[in-house]
């Protein structure tokens, strides 16, 4: 009986020393915790950005400032798409890197007969293959310019990259042969340009508007390239399917229309004028036109 008594007094004093030490500051083990980890913390992903701003004057002769996000991945996926590792390399892997074929070389060397295939810059697959993600950019241009969505932008969209420096990329961007020619997302993050990567970068901005989006099918805005070779000239010229006013230059065909002429190159020719020099070249039928769209 005395042993029955002792046992039960050390359970009542253990009992009471438990409760003693437990309390609101006192952690219980159940679903939510574990005694052997501490929680995880939530990894958060950032996606990182470059930021490139460019200041420009408007036709009505406000200064203005365009800011652009531009996403490290979908630069680094532009930068891979279009440019091969070598200048020369099989046909059809050429032309899924955004060149066409034109024709072949063949020469000797170290007693070998070499064949070098030789290209030019595919602008309509490197202009449709934009149009997919391009209309951010575009919305930035527009709300920096203070464009309504019913406004025509070709006057400002042209002087906005009239006003971007003009300068030949090299022949060779990251280790990759580009034959000179920056794709639009590359010419904004460099922030110049030649003659052809502005004309093409001025008609994504064109065709990536939401009237251009929204528009019926075949009734949106139509652009081409227009590549001058020869009489002493090489130049790219965008023309885009609108009336041509008096003064005017223009391109027309009887299934096509009338094109008029957009100068990329620097500020001062508003739509529809060239130069002489240009102009006499067209005239001469030195020129080939690349419909886009």
């Amino acid at each position: 009986m005395k042993d029955i008594l002792l046992i039960f007094l050390f359970c009542l004093a253990l009992m009471i020393g438990v409760s003693l030490h437990s309390g609101p500051d006192s952690l219980t083990y159940d679903a939510s915790f574990s005694p052997f980890s501490a929680p995880a913390k939530p990894k958060v992903k950032t996606k990182k950005v470059f930021l490139r701003q460019f200041e420009w004057i408007d036709p009505t002769k406000i200064k203005r400032q365009t800011s652009f996000y531009i996403p490290e991945k979908e630069l680094k996926r532009e930068i891979k798409k279009f440019g091969t590792r070598r200048a020369s390399a099989h046909p059809l892997f050429m032309e899924r890197k955004g060149f066409k074929v034109v024709g072949r070389k063949t020469f000797y060397h170290n007693n070998r007969l070499h064949e070098r295939v030789i290209t030019v810059v595919d602008y309509k697959k490197i202009f449709q293959r934009n149009l997919k993600y391009f209309a951010s950019f575009t919305s930035l241009l527009s709300a920096s310019a203070a464009l309504s969505d019913t406004a025509d932008p070709l006057y400002h969209f042209l002087t906005f990259v009239q006003h971007i420096d003009y300068r030949l990329p090299p022949n060779k961007y990251h280790g990759r042969f580009i034959n000179s020619f920056f794709v639009p997302l590359v010419c904004l993050y460099e922030q110049y340009g030649d003659c052809d990567s502005k004309s093409l970068l001025l008609a994504d901005f064109l065709c990536t508007t939401k009237a251009a989006l929204n528009a019926p099918k075949g009734k949106g805005e139509k652009v081409a390239m227009v590549l001058i070779r020869g009489n002493g000239l090489a130049h790219a010229l965008l023309a885009a399917k609108r009336k041509a006013l008096p003064g005017m230059t223009s391109l027309f065909d009887i299934k096509r229309g009338s094109f008029i002429l957009l100068e990329t190159t620097h500020p001062g020719w508003a739509p529809g004028f060239i130069s002489r020099r240009v102009m006499d070249a067209v005239k001469a039928g030195f020129f080939q036109f690349v419909e886009l769209n």
